[in-house]
């Protein structure tokens, strides 16, 4: 009796610590301060946020045909940035609209960032198949650590953050898109 009382207290602890990490996690204040510099700040990515208005969290990638994407050199221009994997249905659905956006608006003001969750993917087969499949011409970075998607607090996919041209979250838009909404989307900011 001793020991099923001991081992019932020990399993309600273990699930009490489990929710907790959980919580915390989720519940980390954003830092909005703005006298306080990305570039000292040891989390960079508390001090610019995720909400609306806000700086999108700069990253640095190797995208699929290893050229190095850093966000932030992409300010000035409008940037669709969805973060997808090759496992996701909605995901599939959502490409052929991604890919004629982008040919529709070759050489306009905005780039479309398809981050791929690598570190949740199928492996760079499955990856490169289903960029060969779609016929993707637009930059698709690799998050191979998950570290961009931890930022991003990506827990949903497809997930698309609208960015404007100084590089602050306009939108979000949790699920697919089809090549109208990203157009009014992109066409409704500066």
């Amino acid at each position: 009796m001793i020991k099923k009382t001991i081992i019932g207290i020990l399993l309600l602890a273990a699930m009490a610590i489990i929710a907790i990490n959980f919580f915390e996690e989720d519940a980390v204040p954003i830092d909005t301060n703005e006298s306080t510099s990305p570039a000292t700040a040891p989390d960079a990515f508390l001090a610019e946020g995720l909400s609306q208005g806000q700086a999108a969290p700069d990253f640095t990638l190797t995208d699929q045909d290893g050229e190095t994407v850093k966000l932030s050199d992409y300010r000035g221009k409008k940037v669709i940035l969805n973060f997808w994997a090759t496992w996701c249905p909605p995901c599939r659905a959502e490409m052929p609209h991604m890919q004629q956006f982008h040919e529709n608006n070759a050489g306009g003001d905005v780039e479309i960032l398809a981050v791929n969750l690598t570190a949740q993917d199928n492996g760079d087969e499955a990856i490169r198949s289903f960029i060969d499949e779609f016929g993707l011409t637009f930059s698709i970075p690799m998050d191979e650590t998950g570290s961009t998607a931890q930022t991003y607090q990506i827990r949903t996919v497809p997930t698309t953050f609208i960015l404007n041209t100084k590089g602050e979250i306009a939108q979000k838009i949790v699920g697919p898109m089809d090549e109208q909404i990203m157009k009014d989307q992109t066409d409704s900011i500066d």
